[in-house]
């Protein structure tokens, strides 16, 4: 006789929902907290010091399992790390110093598109043609999004746009890789393993550019620095590594489904913070969700 999974399990549905919502209100506010770190330093720097403080915060629990890895799985945690953490996060800094954090949030809801279409063709994800209404809706809603949202506010540079939408391509890559590739490596060993091969190259890059030293001239630069630091200890550290977590429990179409609640949190953020939130955001958001609903309808 099959048991229940205890309460405090995240075999339970009520705790899968719930740390769904907790990783959407965490992300959500990720993209404002860029914007805050863009105040002292420019894109690159922030992914460098968001990146660079997520693997030194898990290294002391994590330095032990490391060398216990298979050199089988270095290959796919390397891509992992890159896809899932290094690649995006310049991307999206880079691209939220000319765009509205919100449009980033919400050009970040297309991820279980991209999800779904690379798990089909590259790693065998079963596609029903339902789906594809639901590709189809969601590309739609991010193509008008895209054209809309770039022309307005300080969203004026329609390139800056597309640099988040190629962050949910590789997002896309990465949570497919995890799902099929790691699933037997403890979520942990995951999300440290995956940042270990691209932490030899961001925290060298943070102390050659002297990014901590700036952080001690003024409070300017302090405060973006120790926002950066924020954002990459719980919106990349403990946030991914709870997501690793609810991938191993669930489907990989029901975890990057977080990214329906992620751009509620964006714009709301966004809208605190006095940014200019346009009809067209509203509208491609809506579109890009059904699309996504779609997708994950007919999985």
């Amino acid at each position: 006789m099959k048991q229940n999974p205890h309460f405090f399990s995240l075999e339970n549905r009520a705790w899968q929902l719930l740390v769904l919502l907790a990783l959407g209100i965490t992300w959500g506010s990720s993209f404002i907290l860029m914007k805050q770190g863009l105040k002292g330093f420019n894109g690159f720097e922030v992914a460098v010091i968001r990146l660079s403080f997520s693997f030194l915060f898990l290294l002391p629990f994590l330095w032990k399992d490391l060398r216990g890895i298979p050199a089988k799985k270095y290959l796919w945690l390397a891509l992992a790390g890159w896809l899932g953490n290094g690649l995006p996060a310049f991307l999206f800094a880079i691209g939220l110093s000319k765009i509205n954090s919100s449009l980033g949030g919400i050009i970040n809801s297309t991820a279980p598109i991209f999800t779904l279409i690379i798990g089909s063709t590259l790693f065998g994800l079963h596609f029903k043609k339902a789906a594809i209404g639901g590709v189809l809706i969601g590309l739609a809603g991010t193509v008008y999004l895209v054209a809309t949202g770039s022309g307005g506010g300080d969203s004026s540079n329609l390139y800056y746009a597309l640099l988040p939408l190629l962050g949910s391509v590789c997002y896309g890559f990465s949570t497919n890789i995890i799902k099929m590739r790691l699933q037997e490596l403890k979520p942990l060993v995951v999300t440290g393993g995956a940042l270990s091969f691209v932490a030899p190259v961001v925290i060298p890059a943070m102390f050659i550019m002297g990014l901590p030293s700036e952080a001690m001239q003024d409070a300017v630069h302090g405060t973006a620095f120790f926002y950066s630091a924020l954002l990459g200890v719980v919106g990349t550290s403990l946030a991914v590594l709870v997501f690793n977590y609810l991938i191993k429990h669930t489907s990989v179409l029901f975890a990057a489904s977080v990214t329906y609640i992620i751009p509620v949190f964006a714009m709301a953020w966004g809208f605190i913070f006095g940014e200019d939130i346009t009809v067209h955001y509203f509208l491609g958001m809506g579109v890009i969700i059904l699309g996504v609903w779609l997708v994950n309808r007919a999985k």
